[in-house]
Formats: structure tokens, C-alpha cells, sequence
């Protein structure tokens, strides 16, 4: 790993102890989740309300996708989760195809795809550094929070742009990280996974400036932790420990210093771990994506906020005059149309939804 100066304590000591072998956000993420979204997706988990804020927000970015995609015949949906937007937009084209690198995602689309009916969306496990179709294969790609999930968003950018069709569109949700990091600079958390089997403490680090996100897991001896209550009790209570990023002075007292706290307790567990593991994302920012995209090879760059507020303005003021009720405004069409309405206005940036087009 390089000597970036930007490391904390907690990474310096991990990295010059443990050795952490590379990794990527397939193994050590998306392949431990039963579902990415936490089962709250609507329509795909649960039937549309129209009293919840989240089901027209999610209506609403269903029909800026669809909006954005024209009348494209075959579409690549990259890293679609729990099947996100690539079932959702399923009966307005005739095929897409979503591909996700890690297998157990690949199997919770195909269960959705399966248990809500629809045939014409295909999963397939494959990287999107290195897709396997042809060039121009498709009128569409869409992507959500996934091209900065790749190693090298750049490279997986390039096979994008490679499997478009000329004119064809690219439409994308990206983590902006100006915006996800606020104010500060950055922010690091623990937390520990404990199965019957495994023992794994994780450490995360985001940083703004570069806007870097670094995770390492801690790979413990199962049968020596369970022989040792004390260390045991200790991996039991890291649940999401939030941690005061060096340099960042704390505002209630509630957060722990890496370098005091962390680098001990990890010293702690030292003799317990037999294997560690890291992998590095290099995040997008409104100021970089434009550049990254250009660099690529697109053009006609458009930006629009994926919040929607507008619609969630619409949303809590029909809530406010009581008027969501059963004669309240028709939720998939009204918030469809708010979706349209952001397609269509999108222009520079910031804004963290990026409609872009292949030359034709």
C-alpha cells in the first residue's frame, strides 16, 4: 500500500503489523449482505404506499431512469444490488441485462426477478472492469452508487463507453462525496460481524480530500476467541464504534480517539487474527466526474439531484393539508411525472444523477 500521508494511526499500524492483503467490495462487502437494500425497496419487497416519502422518491428516480433511457432496446444495468433499478424499469424495455461481481448478489436478483414474474431481465456475475460484450451491445447503461464500487472507476467507465452503441446513453447515480462528508474532512467507525463460524472486525475510513474510503477487516480466530471471554465480550461490543477522525476536534465528547483507543484495541487483538484483508475506493466528486467522463469520451454531460426535492417539497406539503389520503394525489403518476421534470431540467453540475451520452 502507498505512504499516503493522509492515513490515520489506526491504518498505519494495521498496515505495518497485519500485512492486510487486497481485496475488493464484492468479497468483503456485497458477498456478506442477504440484501443490499435491507428489504425496504418498494414494489420489489413491499407493495407501494403512498404514504411513505421513500416510495415516491423511489418512483420518482424510476422514471428519471426510464426517462433518460429513450426508447433503448438493450440495456446494461451495472452493479443493480438487490436487482435496483434494472426490475424496476423492466416492463418499460425489452431486455436488460445487470451484471454484479459478487455471486450472492447475482442469486438475490435472480430470487426477485423470479418471485415478482418478470423474464426479461437477465443477472449475470461479471466485473464491470471487464465486461465480456461486445462493443455497441447496448442503447442504455444504468448505474447506481456502483461505478465507485469498482477499483478502478475509470476503467469500468472505459468498458462502458466501449459496450454503447453510438448515441447511446449512460445514466448513473454516483456517491458525491462533497456532499455524503458534509462539512468535515472525513470520518472512521469499527464494527464486528460474530457468526457461529466467523469473527471479523471491521475498521473504515472516509476521507474528503483525497476523497478516498478504505476498509479492513480483521479475520479472528473463531476457536481462540471463544476460549478467551474477555477479548470475546470485546469484539461483541464494537457495534458501529464511531471514532474521532485525527485532527477533527470532537463536538460531544461521544467519539474516541483512533490513535488512543483503536490502535490499542486492535494491538489487543493482534495475536487473534489469522487473516486480514482491505480493499481502497477512489470516490467521485461533482468537481471530478465530469472530468473522468470527458476523459472517456462522453459528451452532453447533464447533472440533476437524485433527492428529488422538489418532489419531497410536493410530498410533505400533501402530508401537511392532509392530502394523501385515498382520493390524494395518484403517487406512481404524479411522481413519475416529478422525475421527467428533472431529466428534462438537468443541466451543470453539482448534482449527483449524471445523464451522459456516447457520440453517434
Amino acid at each position: 500500500m502507498n505512504e499516503d500521508p493522509t492515513r490515520t494511526d489506526m491504518e498505519r499500524w494495521i498496515i505495518s503489523n497485519l500485512n492486510p492483503a487486497p481485496s475488493t467490495t464484492a468479497e468483503l462487502m456485497y458477498e456478506r449482505m442477504e440484501s443490499q437494500s435491507g428489504r425496504c425497496l418498494p414494489v420489489l419487497y413491499e407493495p407501494l404506499d403512498h404514504t411513505k416519502r421513500s416510495h415516491w422518491h423511489d418512483e420518482a428516480l424510476i422514471g428519471a431512469f426510464a426517462h433518460a433511457l429513450d426508447d433503448a432496446s438493450a440495456i446494461l444495468d451495472v452493479g443493480p444490488g438487490d436487482g435496483w433499478p434494472a426490475l424496476r424499469i423492466a416492463d418499460r424495455f425489452k431486455k436488460i441485462i445487470g451484471i454484479d461481481p459478487s455471486p450472492r448478489r447475482v442469486r438475490v436478483q435472480r430470487e426477485n426477478a423470479e418471485r415478482l414474474g418478470i423474464d426479461n431481465v437477465e443477472f449475470l456475475v461479471m466485473d464491470a472492469e471487464e465486461i465480456t460484450f461486445k462493443d455497441g451491445s447496448f442503447g442504455a447503461v444504468t448505474a447506481a452508487s456502483s461505478i465507485e464500487q469498482c477499483g478502478n472507476p475509470e476503467k469500468a467507465l472505459q468498458e462502458v463507453f466501449r459496450v454503447l452503441a453510438p448515441g447511446g446513453t449512460l445514466a448513473m447515480i454516483f456517491e458525491d462525496y462533497d456532499s455524503c462528508l458534509g462539512a468535515g474532512e472525513g470520518d472512521e467507525k469499527l464494527r464486528s460481524e460474530l457468526t457461529s463460524k466467523e469473527a471479523v472486525v471491521f475498521y473504515q475510513v472516509r476521507r474528503k480530500s483525497p476523497p478516498r474510503e478504505t476498509w479492513y477487516a480483521l479475520f479472528l480466530d473463531r476457536e481462540r476467541l471463544n476460549a478467551d471471554p474477555e477479548f470475546l465480550e470485546a469484539v461483541e461490543n464494537i457495534n458501529e464504534t464511531p471514532l474521532e477522525l485525527e485532527g477533527t476536534p470532537g463536538d460531544d465528547g461521544s467519539a474516541l480517539r483512533s490513535e488512543t483507543f483503536g490502535v490499542t484495541l486492535l494491538a489487543g487483538f493482534a495475536p487473534l487474527v489469522a487473516d486480514t484483508k482491505y480493499f481502497e475506493l477512489n470516490h467521485l466528486t461533482s468537481g471530478t466526474v465530469d472530468e473522468l467522463l470527458a476523459r472517456v469520451g462522453f459528451t452532453d454531460i447533464r447533472h440533476l439531484d437524485h433527492r428529488m426535492p422538489e418532489l419531497l417539497a410536493f410530498f410533505d406539503a400533501a402530508q401537511s393539508a392532509g392530502k394523501l389520503g385515498p382520493d390524494g394525489p395518484v403517487l406512481d403518476v404524479v411522481a413519475e411525472v416529478f422525475g421527467i421534470s428533472a431529466v428534462e431540467r438537468a443541466g451543470e453540475g453539482p448534482g449527483d444523477f449524471v445523464i451522459a451520452r456516447k457520440p453517434g
